[in-house]
């Protein structure tokens, strides 16, 4: 999916292209490092940006104030397959252990990955926003974590904005919703994982698997 997304952006002016990741790079899956170097790498002629997502929330979290509890529910959701990939036993000082594998840049990105993304009217969020809040104060929570009741909600949102997220796994990817596409397709189970191109109000659905 990378190459073929870099091959569409090279038939568009560069100075124009965007490669927006929503987040959840990591977790579930045996590859957390590669998706996190992909990312960090971006395609090149683009404006790459990638946006924090609730997986790596709570890295940072965790990396900041370690939590029993906190890391307990993080195991259970996915952080099992980070720890095994990275070989380290998260029951035992792997604080240091992990920081040291990350790197320092790696993680000093991690900390600047933004919540949002506004292009015009589209907003780019990892898993929604509270519809009942102006966009400019969102918190970090909201826009990380939430999902009800920003699922039940149909639009129009503020600005007429249409929001691009992801956070929630769906079957399909539904392009017809004027006001809010969700790209999760679960990409851990299904093997599905999915890309939109948007391009002179036109948009093209990538998916692998």
């Amino acid at each position: 999916m990378h190459a073929g997304l870099a091959h569409e952006f090279d038939l568009i002016s560069p100075r124009a292209a965007y490669c927006i990741h929503l987040g959840d790079l990591i977790d579930r899956g045996p590859e957390s490092l590669r998706a996190l170097g992909l990312a960090r790498q971006g395609i090149p002629g683009a404006t790459n940006c990638t946006l924090i997502g609730n997986h790596e929330d709570r890295l940072l979290q965790l990396l900041r104030t370690p939590d029993a509890r906190m890391m307990d529910r993080w195991l259970a959701h996915g952080g099992t397959e980070f720890f095994e990939e990275l070989g380290v036993d998260p029951r035992d000082g792997w604080e240091d252990r992990v920081s040291e594998l990350l790197g320092r840049d790696t993680i000093e990105w991690l900390h600047s990955l933004p919540l949002k993304l506004r292009l015009g009217e589209l907003l780019f969020v990892h898993a929604g926003i509270d519809v009942e809040v102006p966009i400019d104060r969102q918190t970090a929570e909201t826009l990380a974590w939430i999902r009800e009741p920003w699922l039940s909600s149909q639009g129009p949102y503020e600005d007429g904005l249409a929001i691009i997220h992801g956070h929630t796994p769906i079957a399909d990817v539904v392009l017809s919703n004027q006001h809010r596409i969700n790209l999760d397709t679960g990409a851990c189970e299904t093997g599905v994982l999915s890309a939109l191109l948007i391009h002179g109000g036109r948009m093209k659905l990538f998916q692998t698997g």
